[in-house]
């Protein structure tokens, strides 16, 4: 009821699908039938054992078929009786407290298809334990363990065959389609069903009742056998499909290989004719091809889905010689340097989404599971079927003459860009989505484009359409027939939706720099089953497609899609405001802001992880960015163009994904303040010891990390040009030269030339290094101040630092200093949001060669308010390195600005000034609680040292984490966990070279965020030091928190020559406190004792 009512709060993805209340309830109370299950069907023999009023029973002539029949019966019945119980309260729930759709069919389905089979075997399981073993204790040990070990491992074993929840099964029902996965599904639930039969027919037969006549006992045992057989041979069946996959998918992956390093013609023109009956699809197409090498080729390679089966290949009505190998079609035919040739292609047949994402590891390949949902939807990638048909390029379900992946080296694919002209013939009066402007002619729909695409997709389906036209883009928008459930909530919009959405196109188009290429804009709603993946090397996921994205039935699984929730929030939150509620139409358009900037125009989202009511009960919530696959930039950027070199094949993308990302990214930076190792940490230090060249080849590289490491990598590439021309320069240039080559692949060498031309810069000095290079620098940044500063008539500010880089490679720092302001300037208040912040200036750009010192000096015309070093690609933890000055109190005459040579005073080991920080090796920890034995067997080898800053559940052991707000050299870290006893601490300890009084400063790191921690206001924290000095031991208590960040002071103490000590308790002055352990400095100060 909480997460599924409008009683409580619920995720969306708990309630948009029909099927998703009676599922949810059957899940929870299938777990909790089955631990009952367990003490019933045990104390029921045992119980009957020992009172005297079941002697009757056992003397009498009731066979032990009826005995055990009945009893299971009995306890099926009082099961199956509080299901429907369950279910009828959940029925009215879903009727008269829900947003979600309400269908009937799936609570009959999930009763008799999830319940019923889970609790046959485990009544089955638990009779025939128990008439083994003969002890209810130990039969309840191995019946709990099991179900623990089916809960927490079994499930993702084996695609779910040994899982008799069926938790990982995909089992949804489409509104569209049905159930998502009905013969895998069915196959699965009757393995377990059959297995408990199987199982309760030798309980008959072992039970210590009456002796059955021997004969009897014969016919029990063959019929259980038998049973049990038909069992296995299901739960064999079920498993071996997926055997069939993987042997399908290495099939097709060694075919790729094969063929991999034949000469690929160009395909310059594809007319297709396409027809479908049932679930069969009939198509003729006309290629017009062109051999683009240096040198004669004497076979023709096509790739086609290899379900589909060519009736014959003609060149103007004559045969042409082929052989067909898998997906790959080989055609006998000569053509010299840059002859082009036209040919026909017949076929008809399915198609086989086994050919589909080759490149994607099984593990995700298999993976069924969506964020922390429970709910599982299948996986399906391709559609051909009366009631709906999608068709995208991964399917190959037309002739293409390079191959859609590279599983051998993913990233040396090439884009073809041609002219496609699609004729859809269709008898009915579905609608047909394709890419392209439509007209029709008689039964048949045609669609034409005039820009050359890399391939093309096709839907047909009984949708309902919506229409605008937003600076001369046509926008349409396609849902199913009575599945539109967001009409109702945005009632006034409708005369100011197109202005509206022409600010946000504007806006976002402003951000990117690019311009929307395309005539229109389709966004199309699919089955829930419709699955993709977002691929490093292509820059997207199939639900985008040049003019179309594909969204989810019902919007089920996208972040900010419970309108009316979002509505409701949205206003609350204006009634808040001190400015005054906003106006309704204020409030719709926010909602649709929010959706939008989170569904289409961000590059990643955030996916909670684990389970949602594992989650909720234990209130540990986890999640991690992942890739956007509703992205829309790579209809900007990856289907406008493509750049291509043989040595480098991987530029494309990395240029791609250079010029998506946005030069000034200050919310990004705020929320890396306070993590752990990121995924782009994590590529920061893989390229500390091996190349970008072998990344490229690195199978066991997760998607986000070479994601982060392509980002890092084009931004290092983007920083390294800006320090040698003016960023607008360099936008502009890209900006000209992607237009000029819009819908073609243009080879590197072109556009290094151009820039060459115009700038007299090489790229080529720079980019085979950049790619081969595998070591880093690192930036330890001191000194760092401002200054007022007359110029004039008027009171400037001078920002200062210096930089040493210690290592013997070059590296780049981007310094972008904030003005007058604070970190995040305006808010998302009205119709225009974020559009009216203030626009960010471009970080300047510094090339810091190695082992050099050097000082950098920033004009500003305002006070400076933050300073955000970002050390790029480097040993740097964080990469990014932030300052804030509080007030500007200093004055100087110097108004020399930019970058200069400066020496090692700062950097060099001072006697009287020592700091230790918590990576130096001065640094310990003293536990109490030191892991045990089978903690550290748990503990997993590649678990990171540093660890996200939890301070909702601290830790109770001292953990590392790293952050800006964090003392160090170039490691910015800190220990912490949850105040205790005092038992535990962390000691620092030096060598004082010079006797005298040193005053001792400690330094302390505010709590990110508290006021979302104590909402009632901060309350003090105290943390206590101990100081050992020449006097004895002292221990000064400090406070911490808001407004105490940095350096703060114990006193002053006088040491001797030798040993000095500081030591942190973490004895804290509240429970749940969180103790900080960092850096702590001596400064020496006289010798007057």
């Amino acid at each position: 009821m909480g997460t599924q009512s409008n009683l409580g709060w619920f995720e969306w993805v708990m309630v948009a699908m029909p099927s998703s209340i009676p599922f949810v309830n059957i899940y929870l109370f299938n777990i909790a039938q089955s631990v009952i299950a367990i003490f019933l069907a045990g104390s029921f023999l045992k119980r009957d054992k020992k009172l005297d009023t079941a002697e009757v029973i056992y003397v009498r002539p009731m066979s032990n078929a009826d005995y055990i029949i009945g009893k299971t019966w009995g306890i099926v019945k009082v099961f199956v009786s509080l299901n429907i119980i369950a279910l009828l309260i959940a029925g009215f729930i879903h009727l008269f407290a829900s947003e979600s759709p309400f269908t009937l069919f799936p609570y009959f389905f999930y009763l008799l298809t999830l319940s019923i089979p889970s609790l046959i075997f485990v009544l089955g399981l638990s009779f025939v334990i128990m008439s083994f073993i003969r002890n209810q204790a130990v039969t309840f040990v191995i019946m709990l363990g099991f179900i623990g070990v089916t809960l927490s491992y079994l499930g993702d074993a084996e695609h779910g065959t040994f899982d008799f929840f069926a938790l990982t099964v995909p089992n949804m029902f489409s509104d569209v389609l049905g159930h998502t996965n009905l013969f895998p599904y069915l196959v699965q639930r009757l393995t377990f069903l059959l297995l408990g039969m199987g199982l309760l027919t030798f309980t008959i037969a072992m039970v210590n009742r009456l002796p059955l006549h021997p004969k009897k006992n014969i016919l029990l045992n063959a019929l259980g056998c038998i049973i049990l057989i038909a069992g296995i041979g299901c739960g064999f069946t079920y498993f071996s499909r997926f055997n069939h996959v993987d042997n399908q998918r290495k099939l097709y992956s060694e075919r790729y290989k094969k063929y991999n390093n034949i000469d690929k013609v160009h395909l310059i023109d594809q007319e297709i004719i396409f027809s479908q009956t049932d679930k069969k699809i009939t198509v003729n197409s006309h290629v017009k091809i062109q051999n683009r090498n240096h040198q004669e080729i004497d076979k023709i390679v096509f790739y086609l889905n290899p379900s589909l089966q060519v009736e014959k290949l003609t060149r103007q009505g004559e045969d042409v010689p082929y052989k067909r190998d898998a997906q790959v079609i080989i055609a006998e035919y000569k053509l010299r340097p840059y002859e082009s040739l036209e040919l026909d292609i017949t076929y008809n047949g399915s198609i086989d989404e086994n050919i589909c994402y080759l490149d994607i590891t099984d593990e995700e390949y298999y993976d069924t599971q969506t964020g922390s949902s429970i709910l599982r939807f299948g996986k399906r990638y391709a559609f051909v079927q009366d009631k709906f048909t999608l068709l995208t390029p991964e399917c190959l379900w037309y002739p293409s003459t390079f191959p859609p992946v590279n599983p051998e080296a993913p990233y040396n694919i090439r884009k073809n860009f041609s002219n496609y002209t699609l004729k859809v013939i269709h008898p009915n009066d579905r609608t047909i989505l394709s890419q392209g402007t439509s007209s029709q002619s008689g039964d048949t729909t045609i669609f034409r484009n005039k820009e050359q695409l890399p391939g093309i997709s096709l839907a047909i389906g009984d949708y309902e359409k919506k229409s605008i036209v937003v600076d001369s883009v046509q926008i349409e928008l396609y849902n199913f027939k009575g599945h539109d459930f967001y009409s109702e909530v945005f009632p006034n919009i409708s005369d100011t939706l197109a202005g509206f959405l022409q600010d946000v196109k504007s806006e976002y188009e402003l951000r990117k720099g690019r311009k929307y290429p395309y005539q229109k804009f389709i966004m199309a709603e699919t089955p829930i089953s419709f699955a993709g993946y977002v691929r490093n090397w292509k820059g997207n996921s199939e639900q985008t497609q040049p003019e179309m994205v594909f969204l989810p039935e019902f919007a089920t699984t996208l972040p900010s899609s419970n309108f009316k929730f979002a509505k409701k929030r949205m206003a609350n939150w204006g009634r808040r405001d001190p400015q005054g509620a906003m106006e309704e139409i204020d409030v719709e358009m926010n909602v649709i802001r929010d959706f939008a900037r989170r569904v289409l125009l961000s590059e990643e989202t955030f996916q909670e992880e684990g389970n949602t009511f594992v989650n909720m009960f234990s209130g540990e919530w986890s999640g991690t960015s992942k890739l956007n696959k509703y992205d829309l930039s790579s209809m900007y950027f990856n289907y406008a163009g493509s750049i291509y070199s043989q040595n480098f094949p991987i530029i494309d993308i990395v240029m791609n994904t250079m010029l998506k990302q946005e030069e000034s990214d200050q919310g990004r930076h705020f929320f890396r303040m306070f993590n752990g190792m990121g995924d782009d940490q994590r590529a920061a230090s893989y390229l500390n010891g091996k190349s970008f060249e072998q990344a490229v080849l690195d199978n066991t590289l997760s998607t986000e990390v070479f994601y982060e490491m392509m980002k890092l990598k084009g931004v290092y590439l983007r920083n390294y040009i800006n320090s040698r021309l003016s960023s607008n320069e360099f936008k502009e240039f890209m900006a000209e030269f992607t237009k000029r080559y819009q819908f073609q692949e243009v080879n590197f060498t072109r556009l290094n030339s151009e820039f060459i031309r115009k700038f007299h810069f090489n790229l080529m000095d720079f980019i085979p290094n950049w790619y081969t290079i595998n070591s880093t620098p690192r930036f330890i940044v001191k000194g760092v101040d401002a200054d007022q500063v007359e110029v004039g008539d008027y009171t400037k500010y001078i920002v200062k630092f210096q930089v040493y880089n210690p290592t013997n490679v070059e590296g780049v720092i981007s310094v972008n200093v904030e003005e007058g302001g604070g970190m995040f300037p305006g808010g998302p208040r009205g119709r225009r949001g974020r559009a009216a912040q203030m626009e960010a200036k471009p970080a300047k750009n510094y090339i810091i060669e190695p082992q050099k010192y050097k000082e950098i000096r920033i004009l500003c015309d305002e006070r400076p308010s933050n300073l955000t070093i970002n050390t790029n690609i480097s040993q740097n933890l964080p990469s990014t390195i932030m300052q804030n000055f509080a007030k500007v109190t200093t004055t100087t005459t110097d108004t020399v600005t930019g970058i200069f040579d400066s020496n090692a005073t700062l950097f060099t080991f001072n006697p009287k000034e020592i700091t230790v920080d918590n990576e130096d090796p001065g640094f310990r920890i003293i536990e109490s609680n030191q892991k045990n034995k089978l903690q550290s067997f748990f503990k997993k080898e590649s678990e990171d040292k540093y660890k996200n800053l939890n301070f909702w559940m601290p830790p109770s052991r001292w953990t590392a984490t790293i952050g800006v707000n964090y003392y160090g050299d170039y490691i910015n870290s800190a220990v912490y966990k949850k105040s205790g006893s005092g038992s535990n601490k962390t000691e620092w300890t030096t060598q004082i070279q010079i006797p005298g009084f040193y005053e001792v400063f400690v330094y302390t790191s505010e709590l990110p965020m508290m006021g979302w921690r104590h909402r009632g206001g901060e309350e003090k924290k105290i943390q206590y030091y101990t100081v050992k000095h020449d006097d004895g031991e002292e221990e000064i208590s400090v406070e911490t928190g808001r407004g105490r960040q940095g350096w703060r002071t114990l006193g002053s103490f006088y040491f001797s020559k030798g040993e000095a000590k500081i030591t942190l308790s973490d004895k804290g002055s509240e429970s749940n406190q969180i103790i900080f352990a960092d850096a702590v400095k001596w400064v020496y100060t006289n010798n007057n004792k």
